[in-house]
């Protein structure tokens, strides 16, 4: 029997949109600070408010936007969302007082919650079920490299042209992912019939031990984002922002092994050694005295996370049946996000206390005990509801 393909017209497409979509939303999102700051005359503090508000709203809605993605068609879910979503970078150009260019940075934060949902659902309907692991994989890459190139970009175009020049590139990126959407044809679903609405509907509940074992690991993400480039100052390394480069290198590296070995029905032992490695780098990060040490650390650590990421959502999805994908889908970015928030305050807290160094010391050691929680809990569970296609 022939392999089924995985680079099909339909998965390019998705893979090549979904890059867009991020790649528009990082573009402004680095460069967004001086903007605010310059057009409102805000402090440091209401500044940073109104940048995390898009976590808080994205957080709130990915409930109902796997609900959304399994209750209607998800294409035309992922058209509508986007289109609002383009929208709004025009909305903060006309926003002329604080209020609603935070209510704008909200509304960005549903669509964005929303169209990262449908169009992560809409990959794995067009993902054949035996490729599901590196599909997911590298659909999931194209996230890591907007995360990684839109930010230097939007600071290119800040530093040499005028700020709104950031918000014209994005509507028109924006658009050029949403011509592409129009031109996919998704896999004809079965209808399902109209169901009560339960809270199944809008989370998998039987995932959601796995949900808290997904969350350890992104508490130490947030970390990340919130104190590596501090951190790296704190030990006179030259342009920290290469530690983000790194980890996408690493993530990058990971995409070309760890699929294809989740397809071959190996990814409980790619979870444990993922997870070991990044115990031991976080703990390594946390002791480093040296650029070398900063830099290599930040590579493995990227290895982990872009074996883990992947891994896990396949979880979810193996667990739901084809008409709860989308809840399935919502259901992992809800833990993920939310770790990565209290992951942000949480280590806030350890520097308060103790150091930084401090700080990736504990996630090495919350790694470890997701290790044996993995054991005891996650794969057990997986066993047991795995949905066979």
């Amino acid at each position: 029997m022939l392999e089924p393909k995985l680079w099909t017209r339909d998965f390019f497409i998705i893979c090549l949109s979904n890059f867009l979509i991020g790649f528009s939303f990082y573009l402004v999102g680095t460069s967004m600070p001086f903007y605010i700051v310059e057009q409102f005359k805000t402090d440091t503090t209401t500044t940073g408010l109104i940048l995390a508000s898009y976590i808080t709203a994205a957080l709130a809605v990915r409930p109902f936007s796997g609900y959304l993605v399994d209750r209607f068609p998800r294409k035309n879910v992922l058209l509508i969302s986007l289109a609002f979503f383009i929208l709004i970078f025009y909305g903060y150009m006309q926003a002329k007082i604080l209020i609603l260019f935070l209510l704008f940075r909200i509304s960005h934060g549903f669509t964005w919650g929303i169209t990262t949902t449908a169009s992560s659902t809409l990959a794995i309907d067009v993902i054949p079920s035996k490729k599901r692991g590196e599909g997911v994989g590298f659909f999931g890459l194209t996230s890591t490299l907007a995360m990684s190139i839109g930010p230097m970009l939007g600071l290119f175009i800040y530093e040499h042209y005028p700020f709104e020049y950031n918000f014209y590139a994005a509507i028109t990126i924006g658009l050029i992912a949403l011509l592409l959407i129009l031109t996919v044809k998704p896999p004809v679903r079965p209808s399902v019939a109209t169901q009560a609405i339960t809270l199944d509907r809008f989370i998998l509940v039987k995932a959601i031990p796995i949900g808290i074992n997904l969350l350890g690991i992104a508490l130490c993400y947030g970390a990340l984002f919130a104190f590596a480039a501090m951190y790296g100052k704190q030990l006179q390394v030259e342009n920290t922002g290469m530690f983000f480069m790194m980890m996408a290198i690493g993530m990058t590296a990971s995409r070309f092994f760890a699929g294809k070995i989740i397809d071959r029905g190996y990814i409980h032992q790619l979870v444990l050694g993922a997870l070991g490695l990044l115990a031991l780098s976080f703990i390594a990060f946390g002791m480093a005295t040296s650029p070398v040490l900063f830099f290599a650390t930040s590579f493995f650590i990227g290895i982990g996370y872009g074996v883990l990421s992947p891994a896990f959502q396949t979880l979810f999805v193996n667990m739901a049946t084809p008409d709860k994908r989308g809840t399935a889908n919502s259901t992992y970015f809800s833990f993920y996000d939310l770790g990565i928030g209290l992951g942000m305050v949480a280590s806030g807290k350890i520097a308060s206390l103790f150091d930084m160094g401090t700080i990736f010391i504990c996630g090495g050691a919350l790694c470890f005990a997701a290790i044996g929680y993995y054991l005891l809990v996650t794969k057990k569970l997986y066993e047991k509801n795995k949905i066979a296609e």
